[in-house]
């Protein structure tokens, strides 16, 4: 299950999604709208955005965590024809209080250290001019033993 932040007042999401400079620890670079990525307007959709920036997460982090958050700044819009560069890099959990917000997957409150959350910064931007498109912000919890 994911969680989608919308700012709302005393929302952990609100906190400012820093810029993602290059280089970023990881990338895919590339990315293209398929046809079924549009809506009627020939605008690439939220959820292919959230695709692509799942595509630069390392593998090891999917693999090993589960995505509890994804918070995402829209910029501009992207288009049939745009070429997008999705980049990720490992963000600092500065505040303790942010681990314990992190929610399990039934909804109630996730158990661990802070060695058990992950956080990213994630950009995507397009290929040619480097123009952002959107900023973002992924948590993640160690996936329990099952």
């Amino acid at each position: 299950m994911y969680r989608f932040s919308f700012p709302e007042k005393d929302n952990a999401s609100l906190r400012k999604i820093s810029k993602l400079e290059d280089p970023a620890e990881y990338s895919r670079t590339g990315l293209m709208p398929r046809r079924a990525d549009l809506d009627m307007n020939q605008h690439v959709n939220n959820v292919t955005y959230i695709g692509w920036v799942l595509e630069s997460m390392p593998q090891d982090v999917i693999d090993s965590h589960e995505l509890q958050t994804i918070t995402l700044d829209y910029r501009r819009e992207c288009q049939q024809d745009d070429i997008v560069d999705s980049l990720t890099s490992p963000e600092l959990i500065e505040d303790s209080d942010a681990v314990s917000k992190i929610q399990g997957t039934n909804g109630s409150p996730a158990k661990g250290d802070k060695e058990d959350y992950r956080q990213f910064l994630h950009l995507l931007r397009l290929s040619g001019d480097g123009s952002e498109i959107n900023r973002g912000r992924t948590e993640w919890r160690k996936k329990s033993g099952r």
